[in-house]
C-alpha cells in the first residue's frame, strides 16, 4: 500500500502483483493520477471496485463495505 499526501490531496494505491486499487480524495485528482500512471504503464481502468484478492466491495452511501 502506498499513500501520497500533499496539502488536502491524498492518493491511496493498493498494489498486488498486477492488480491495483486506486482511490483519491477528489474525482479530479483520480483522473490526474490515472493519466499519469497510463503514461508510464500499460494499464486498463476496469471501473468501480467489485472484487480484490477474494474480498467483495459493495458501494454504499457512506463508502465501501468490504466482506
Amino acid at each position: 500500500m502506498f499513500i501520497y499526501r500533499r496539502d488536502d490531496d491524498t492518493v491511496y494505491l493498493l498494489l498486488y502483483i498486477d492488480d491495483v486499487v486506486l482511490t483519491t480524495s477528489t474525482a479530479d485528482l483520480l483522473q490526474l493520477t490515472i493519466c499519469a500512471f497510463q503514461r508510464e504503464f500499460a494499464m486498463k481502468d476496469l471501473g468501480p471496485l467489485h472484487h480484490f484478492l477474494g474480498i467483495t466491495a459493495e458501494h454504499r452511501s457512506k463508502g465501501l463495505f468490504l466482506h
